[in-house]
């Protein structure tokens, strides 16, 4: 009965969070440009950043209402956006994140802030006359692990 309680809370509570988007935050933006102006040509990188809201991941038994995680490979720049997001990236609406980092890497793209996104596929180039990436996002569902994914992928060129 408790957990039951809880979970209405909780809900009541998200009901009332703001629907409208802020820009981006700033250190989110420099941490998502500094990934991406950190990868060489022809080499590879990536992050995702895994939400689940109404129950944990499939690999976890605990009961939870909303649960994060995020996997970037030991590799630094991505290891910084994972803390980032660990600590100010939302369970619930984790479509706004997508907006951010478009936002933050193609710089000029600008969202309604009635936009909902529940999935996402897209491919832009981040860069200048030097060193330029191509980015690919992806936010969907994760059948395996549960929840939703969004992953980053930066490829140098």
């Amino acid at each position: 009965m408790k957990t039951i309680a809880q979970t209405f809370v909780a809900l009541s509570l998200s009901a009332m969070l703001p629907t409208a988007h802020a820009a981006a935050p700033m250190e989110l933006c420099k941490l998502l440009r500094s990934f991406a102006e950190s990868i060489q040509p022809n080499s590879e990188q990536e992050f995702t950043y895994r939400i689940s809201w109404g129950e944990n991941f499939k690999d976890s038994a605990e009961t939870v209402l909303g649960a994060k995680r995020c996997e970037h490979n030991g590799y630094g720049p991505a290891r910084n956006i994972c803390s980032y997001l660990m600590e100010h990236g939302s369970v619930e609406s984790a479509g706004v994140i997508v907006m951010h980092a478009v936002s933050c890497l193609t710089r000029k793209s600008r969202f309604d802030p009635s936009l909902r996104i529940h999935g996402a596929n897209l491919s832009f180039s981040y860069g200048g006359r030097n060193r330029d990436a191509l980015i690919d996002l992806t936010y969907e569902e994760d059948k395996k692990v549960g929840g939703m994914a969004l992953r980053l992928v930066a490829t140098g060129y």
